[in-house]
């Protein structure tokens, strides 16, 4: 269209320039012939004056088509400029409209009475609608019923601040009924028609917040979780001295919760008796980087005292630094029921003592009515030697002398009843095991001859010694020996034999009681030191839980095994105890 106006444009212009020439020549011609008769002289100007026009004629032709190509052509270069301006513009749109459908973001435009006057096909599908069923409809129906006045105060903020961009984070519900959040980025803009819209950018955050909302409740489980177990978490960083507490673990130690405390604050908290220790594992800790785990007591403000157990594990941070991830357990709860029932075993094993004693009573009055039955004699025979006319001074002594030792002997034999009887607290001293053997035996030697049991000590010599409760001590040997009796009742078909042995095994001193008994059940074996497990009818199936509870709290292990042959063998195990000559 605009190429068929040039040439309309360019053919006007010829013939206006050609009917202006002609009508000059025309003229010329007239006044030629019908003029008054020129000279020659006039007659050549004229023809010169006709010439001289027709040239400047055509020199004009020349000069305006001239400038027609340029005007041509200028308009040309301008409306190709026009051209590829209208089909960037075109482009343009296409790919702007191309990214609001498409980009991965809600777009929405609403009017300033929240109607919906544009969505992209993104933000349609996201929340389950076409964009017919938004459009035109009020953008509050895409919300939830309890944030609608949300979303009218924010919408409102923006009116009132126009050009201003402002966010916020809310809950959209789909057309299905499911809930998406959201991040709502909103700004306010005036169209040229002075009408108010305001632009929105929705980001959804669905599963940012499901995340949050996961860690949130898992944070809650944790601590819930600290609460009910009594114990707290904490992060040690050495090289600054940092230390972040959990919840309960101010509330362990009575602590006023702040951001982070130091290690001056733990170190006060902690009992007197208790900070050296403390203070070296701390310091121990800190200086190689290694686990640690201890047990200490916190002394809280109103004065009582409170038990926890710390352990914490070592991990380098992104600088290379380390710090200590660990827990701390109020264990006085546990404390307090270990000293109770350490209580009630010490009950129930004087309990068993004197049961024991009892059923030995027998062999006990044997063993004391025979020093006091040579004290009887030996007195007498004193006697007689001192009768004579020419008393017998020296057989005299040699028999007062032998009434002192009977007397001792029978003495001792009271003493260690008396020991097994009474209800003393743990006494634990350097002890030779072997003298505690020998003192068991002693009391058993009638029970072993009445039942017919043939005893072999194999004691090793020059032992060390090992730190105990001699009491205890000779109650562990007391039942073991007792048990391996009754093991060996209803044997008659063999010689009933018993064997004590110690012997010294890596740092370790370790007694064994090996019978040749009815032996034990392999389905028992697991359950035999269990509290109440008894295969006797009229057992407590206490006697061997006693016996292990002793010897662990003597840091040694108590067990049993089946024997090659006939019978079984019960041995315990006892830590040397070492000598500390540190000054």
């Amino acid at each position: 269209m605009r190429n068929q106006i040039l040439k309309s444009r360019r053919s006007a212009e010829q013939s206006l320039l050609g009917g202006m020439a002609l009508a000059s020549l025309t003229a010329a011609c007239i006044w030629l012939v019908l003029g008054p008769a020129p000279e020659v002289a006039d007659y050549l100007i004229a023809v010169v004056l006709l010439f001289a026009l027709f040239l400047a004629s055509l020199i004009v032709m020349h000069l305006v088509g001239s400038t027609r190509r340029q005007m041509e052509a200028a308009l040309e270069s301008r409306a190709s400029a026009e051209q590829r301006a209208i089909e960037a513009l075109r482009e343009s749109e296409a790919q702007w409209k191309e990214v609001f459908e498409h980009n991965p973001v809600m777009y929405f435009m609403v009017d300033a009475d929240g109607i919906v006057l544009s969505v992209n096909s993104f933000g349609a599908a996201q929340l389950g609608y076409l964009v017919s069923e938004l459009r035109g409809q009020p953008v509050l129906g895409v919300f939830f019923e309890a944030d609608r006045d949300t979303v009218r105060k924010s919408v409102e903020i923006c009116l009132a601040h126009i050009g201003q961009t402002h966010s916020w984070e809310i809950r959209k519900v789909r057309k299905d009924g499911s809930a998406l959040w959201v991040r709502e980025n909103a700004k306010a803009v005036r169209r040229q028609d002075n009408r108010l819209i305001v632009l929105i950018a929705c980001e959804d955050i669905t599963e940012r917040k499901e995340a949050e909302n996961a860690l949130r409740q898992s944070g809650n489980y944790l601590a819930e979780a600290q609460r009910l177990s009594h114990t707290g978490s904490f992060g040690w960083r050495v090289a600054t001295g940092e230390i972040i507490w959990s919840d309960e673990t101010f509330r362990i130690f009575g602590v006023e919760k702040a951001p982070s405390v130091s290690l001056d604050t733990v170190v006060q908290c902690i009992h007197p008796d208790d900070r050296a220790g403390a203070q070296q594992t701390i310091d121990r800790a800190s200086r190689d980087g290694r686990d640690f785990d201890h047990e200490y007591r916190l002394l809280m403000p109103g004065g009582s005292v409170k038990y926890v157990h710390a352990a914490a594990h070592a991990v380098t941070d992104a600088s290379g630094g380390i710090e200590f991830v660990g827990a701390v357990t109020d264990v006085t709860a546990r404390r307090r029921a270990e000293e109770k029932l350490h209580e009630a075993q010490a009950e129930l094993a004087h309990v068993t003592r004197v049961t024991a004693l009892g059923e030995l009573a027998a062999s006990i009055a044997h063993e004391v009515n025979q020093p006091l039955a040579a004290v009887v004699a030996n007195a007498s025979a004193a006697l007689r030697w001192l009768d004579r006319d020419t008393p017998e001074l020296q057989e005299a002594r040699s028999a007062l002398a032998s009434i002192v030792d009977d007397g001792n002997r029978a003495g001792e034999v009271i003493q260690r009843v008396r020991g097994l009887v009474s209800k003393t607290a743990d006494q634990k001293a350097p002890l030779d095991i072997n003298a505690v053997v020998n003192e068991v035996v002693t009391l058993l030697h009638r029970e072993l001859f009445s039942h017919r049991i043939v005893l072999r000590k194999e004691l090793a010599p020059a032992l060390g010694p090992v730190l105990g409760d001699r009491i205890q001590l000779q109650q562990v040997i007391l039942n073991l020996v007792i048990n391996a009796i009754e093991a060996m009742q209803p044997v008659t078909d063999r010689p009933r034999k018993l064997a004590i042995r110690t012997h010294e095994d890596a740092h370790e001193i370790l007694v064994t009681v090996t019978d040749s008994g009815i032996g034990l059940a392999v389905q028992n074996a697991d359950r035999l030191f269990a509290p109440f497990f008894t295969t006797k009818s009229d057992g407590m199936g206490m006697g061997l839980s006693i016996c292990r509870s002793i010897v662990e709290s003597h840091g040694g292990r108590l067990s049993a095994s089946i024997n090659v042959g006939p019978g079984a063998t019960l041995q315990f195990s006892l830590p040397m105890h070492q000598e500390d000559h540190t000054p």
